[in-house]
């Protein structure tokens, strides 16, 4: 007998409604969808649309053996694609191989030698004064450069471990590849990850920092560590979960009286949200069954909204540490607000509930940008306006994509501004407002036609869900 071989997808449209980009299995007409530590099973006719391809980690293999099979260039820009999708270690091998070929080739040579710096054990920092200020139960995991103080499982804190790493390397290689050398740190880096909302909220409280009870993590310079909480235990996605989980109860207490029922009886099943209906065995399975579906899309959907939450949150606030801890930023004022929350929000994209990296559109921020009703003006935005303690959704949005903006398309003008702001020159006069006269001198000072081409830049850009609407299987 004949085995037909599967079809594997990864941008999936959900015939009851929502999509997301995550890696599909098809065989026959079943669906799979894995995301970490958890399957979902679905069938066919559950979707609008799957379409095939968008997942990095299956694109590797051939785009790995392709460039192997090249000279230095193919292997440094492979290498290079591998970063930009998240994938931190395949990136690694690659630069390592392009080296080998050719050791004089630039910018390889540079991010080759970051990684041999990074592979330096680092010692653990002094955790006392942050095991204080968390107070209550906690256990510790370690990576190369991160110590993480949880309440999480083992599981979920070497995942966490894990993504930070990711950051790290990917944050040395990008600056690296730009003629930036930052020191590493010889020390891990602390990051604290509490189960509750109250706890996060108390640390706050006892640190005096209450205007920051808006935002989901924190990196707190004194202690030199970051402090997040699990987004279930707040807001909507707490909301959301008691509701499925209660639908989770109900199902199961009718598919156990449906295994009870005698042969040839009919079934009155009264559901909540659902009329009632009297049906046959078979029937009445059929439906449990769709109604276990439908339950499964909402699991699955929440779950990744959470890790789109909680590993972005972690992605953010990592670069806030390191902006500070590789003196990107000598001092914390040195760069504008805008430029640090913009540039930390380039980590945060989650796809699949799995960091994609530094390449792509922002899944979350590019609706964010598009929903803002007033835009505030460049002008305005370089000086600030808007910003200060606590989250904002629309000026994070429009400083995420100013700085996506500025390093895709102005990448060389973009780096002289860092210098700029990193290196001032002394002998210039500074103006009243000293980022305006930096921004100017990098970009130029029409700021009007920059505008222009920033707005429509962000207007056209598109998310893999937005572009690719081909292939439907049904």
């Amino acid at each position: 007998m004949a085995v037909c071989p599967s079809v594997r997808a990864d941008l999936v449209y959900f015939a009851k409604g929502a999509e997301a980009q995550v890696p599909v299995t098809i065989e026959g007409t079943s669906v799979r969808i894995d995301i970490p530590g958890q399957t979902f099973e679905f069938l066919k006719d559950d979707f609008r649309e799957i379409v095939s391809g968008h997942w990095p980690e299956r694109e590797w293999k051939s785009r790995e053996a392709a460039a192997l099979a090249g000279g230095a260039e193919a292997r440094a820009a492979a290498a290079w694609w591998a970063l930009e999708n998240g994938l931190t270690p395949q990136a690694e091998s690659m630069l390592k191989s392009a080296h080998q070929v050719d050791p004089t080739q630039q910018p390889t040579a540079r991010m080759v030698a970051v990684l041999a710096l990074l592979a330096k054990p680092c010692s653990d920092p002094d955790l006392d004064p942050l095991l204080r200020a968390l107070g209550g139960a906690s256990e510790v995991a370690r990576g190369p450069h991160i110590v993480l103080v949880h309440q999480q499982s083992a599981e979920e804190a070497a995942e966490r471990v894990d993504l930070l790493e990711r950051v790290i390397t990917t944050y040395y290689l990008l600056f690296a590849a730009q003629g930036i050398d930052l020191p590493v740190p010889a020390r891990r880096l602390p990051s604290a990850f509490f189960a509750e909302h109250k706890d996060y909220l108390e640390f706050l409280r006892s640190q005096n920092l209450e205007t920051f009870r808006s935002t989901r993590g924190y990196f707190h310079p004194t202690l030199n560590a970051v402090v997040a909480y699990d987004a279930r235990s707040s807001g909507s996605l707490k909301q959301s979960r008691e509701p499925l989980a209660a639908r989770q109860r109900e199902l199961a207490t009718w598919k156990s009286t449906l295994e009870r029922l005698p042969s040839g009886r009919r079934l009155l099943l009264q559901l909540r949200g659902e009329p009632p209906r009297t049906m046959s065995r078979a029937q009445a399975q059929k439906y449990l069954e769709e109604l276990q579906r439908d339950l499964s899309r909402r699991e699955l959907l929440l779950e990744l909204d959470r890790r789109s939450i909680d590993l972005g949150t972690a992605a953010h606030e990592m670069v806030h540490q390191l902006v500070a801890v590789s003196g990107l930023a000598p001092h914390h004022d040195d760069f504008p607000l805008w430029l640090h929350e913009g540039l930390a929000a380039q980590f945060e994209v989650i796809r699949g509930g799995r960091w994609a990296g530094i390449g792509r559109a922002h899944d979350l921020r590019l609706p964010d940008w598009r929903a803002i009703s007033h835009r505030t003006s460049l002008t305005l935005l370089i000086e600030d306006h808007g910003f200060g303690r606590g989250y904002q959704r629309d000026s994070y949005a429009q400083a995420w994509a100013l700085v996506y903006y500025l390093r895709k398309e102005q990448p060389q003008q973009f780096l002289t501004f860092l210098d700029l702001l990193r290196a001032p020159d002394a002998a210039a006069p500074h103006s009243k407002n000293h980022f305006s006269s930096a921004f100017c001198r990098a970009f130029g000072d029409n700021l009007e036609e920059i505008q222009k081409g920033w707005h429509l830049y962000l207007d056209s850009l598109k998310t893999p869900l937005d572009e690719e609407r081909k292939q439907e299987y049904r």
